[in-house]
């Protein structure tokens, strides 16, 4: 890789160069070989957070895209490509692992690879189901050729490409490509150059230049070339997240220059009740503190010539002006029903002398009071816990209300508030109904969506399945695993129940396990152990949920460092 300040993604890349020297070095170890099929679950989990994080991301960059076409618009067409490349390279090396893998085990393509029906993602056979995993001669002939000092580029003989040469040149691409959207962006042209640039030969671990297909596939255990294939895939997908986070950032970071002037009239709401007021501002959406604008409203039901002009009608209301430039609307509600006004606005011209104007309108309903339900939280319950609701009903004090839920159970407060609890379902209906003048009124009802509390995460000596790397003295300090809800509306507690420990010292691995949160005394001298370069696994965390269900937690992999 390129030289300069290394990222964490590409200190794991080094840390995998050494392993694999190491492991070229060594009579390849059973242990060493179920090593790299842990390393490879590993990455194999790490895709699939990356998966639905970059999911999470598109999404809302779909959502700011159709409100503003116009804004977004390039950005969008931008990440569009950018999904498109690091979907094909994904799929590229998942191609190349399955080739791998079928040749050396005597399969079919087909019994290597597939679409999980759950997710719709490719999936690749583990590699705790082949049995060949220390072969190097059929992968090396896969993706080298029979000569590693030239490296072969031609199709293989099924007609597809698998070479390790075709690869690097797609990864070398794929970050040109990356590099050309986020040019202004020169942190992030240097993390890319860092991660998708190869010299022409590399040092392997006796001094020797070679080739970077040769140091990375060639006479490389099958166990291992799938581990490196897996941590190239992470690569992708990890630039794929940081180039889209830049593209939808940027836009925001542009939309500083204003071409023209639009009046907004925005209410704090269009539905109100009979005796309150309509609240709105009403402003220019580009202003000039130094040139403030004159906002007249016309009387209600009056129409504004459709060619704006001076309003003059000696009825207008003149609206107080804030030094933002947004007008300070208020409109007693005395009546129900639909409301119409128009007004205009009145704006200095930034050059030549004169006066711009602009028509507003705006609609809004007056209704008699309403039934109203408030989720404390949001408009979710979920499984398992005590959700807070307050219920409402403006006019109508609160011991003349009576609530109940669809399914589970709905328990009124001290304090007016309700406890709601729910086990199953999708959905749950709370139905109000009140006391008025002695009789039994429906005041309507409000359907809630039902959720699962979400899995937390696990932390150990403070690090998460994220992290890649972590210094001695972190290790030494730990006390023990917590499973962490990170962001979560509610203040749960997740136990943890049970984890184990393994370290892999070189060509050694050793697993401890606790029946508990803490480590246990030889957790702890294996722990003193560990030296620079060793790996730490934190694995089968178990942590129990507060409804009583046991959730299992995803691993932490960590390099000492």
């Amino acid at each position: 890789m390129a030289g300069g300040k290394e990222t964490p993604r590409q200190k794991m890349i080094g840390m995998m160069y050494l392993v694999l020297t190491a492991l070229l070095a060594l009579n390849v170890s059973k242990d060493i070989l179920d090593a790299f099929t842990t390393i490879n679950n590993g990455l194999e989990t790490t895709k699939v957070t990356f998966d639905e994080k970059l999911s999470n991301q598109y999404g809302r960059f779909a959502a700011s895209y159709n409100e503003n076409k116009e804004k977004y618009g390039q950005a969008w067409q931008s990440a569009q490509s950018l999904q498109t490349q690091a979907n094909e390279l994904v799929r590229h090396i998942d191609l190349i692992k399955a080739k791998t893998i079928a040749d050396t085990e005597g399969l079919t393509m087909e019994q290597v690879i597939g679409k999980d029906e759950s997710t719709g993602r490719d999936t690749i056979l583990s590699l705790k189901y082949v049995a060949s995993k220390d072969n190097y001669d059929v992968n090396t002939l896969v993706m080298i050729g029979d000569k590693p000092e030239s490296p072969k580029s031609d199709d293989n003989a099924d007609g597809n490409n698998y070479r390790a040469t075709v690869l690097k040149q797609k990864l070398a691409d794929y970050g040109n490509s990356l590099k050309a959207m986020v040019k202004d962006n020169p942190g992030l042209v240097a993390a890319l150059d860092s991660t998708f640039t190869f010299p022409e030969k590399i040092k392997d671990a006796s001094g020797t230049k070679v080739t970077w297909e040769s140091l990375n596939f060639n006479h490389v255990p099958l166990a291992a070339t799938t581990t490196i294939l897996s941590k190239l895939q992470s690569d992708v997908r990890n630039a794929e997240s940081d180039v889209l986070g830049y593209l939808f950032q940027d836009v925001d970071a542009a939309s500083y220059k204003f071409t023209e002037l639009i009046p907004v009239v925005l209410p704090q709401k269009t539905y109100i009740l009979q005796n309150d007021s309509f609240r709105a501002d009403v402003f220019l959406a580009a202003y000039d503190n130094t040139n403030l604008p004159t906002i007249k409203l016309a009387p209600e039901g009056t129409e504004v010539d459709t060619i704006a002009k001076e309003l003059t009608d000696p009825n207008a209301i003149e609206v107080n002006i804030g030094s933002d430039g947004r007008g300070k609307l208020r409109i007693p509600a005395n009546s129900i029903g639909d409301k119409h006004w128009e007004g205009v606005i009145k704006f200095r011209k930034p050059q030549g002398g004169g006066f711009d104007y602009y028509n507003y309108s705006f609609d809004y309903e007056v209704a008699r009071p309403a039934l109203v339900v408030s989720p404390i939280k949001m408009n979710v319950l979920y499984r398992g816990i005590d959700n807070p609701v307050a219920i409402s009903v403006p006019g109508i004090p609160q011991e003349s209300l009576k609530a109940t839920i669809s399914t589970g159970s709905l328990t009124k407060q001290a304090d007016g508030t309700y406890i709601a609890r729910v086990k199953s379902g999708t959905t749950a209906k709370v139905t109000v109904s009140a006391d008025v003048n002695g009789k039994t009124k429906p005041m309507g009802d409000f359907e809630f969506r039902l959720k699962s509390v979400p899995d937390p995460v696990a932390k150990f000596a403070g690090k998460t399945p994220v992290d890649g790397t972590v210094k001695k003295n972190q290790l030494t300090a730990a006390i023990g695993v917590i499973a962490d809800l990170e962001d979560f509306v509610f203040d749960l507690k997740y136990p943890v129940a049970s984890f184990d420990l393994t370290v892999i010292m070189g060509g050694n691995v050793k697993t401890l396990k606790s029946n508990s949160n803490r480590l246990t005394a030889d957790q702890k001298d294996l722990l003193k152990q560990v030296r620079k370069n060793h790996t730490v696994i934190v694995e089968n965390i178990k942590a129990s949920a507060p409804d009583g269900s046991i959730r299992k937690l995803g691993s932490i992999n960590l390099r000492v460092i």
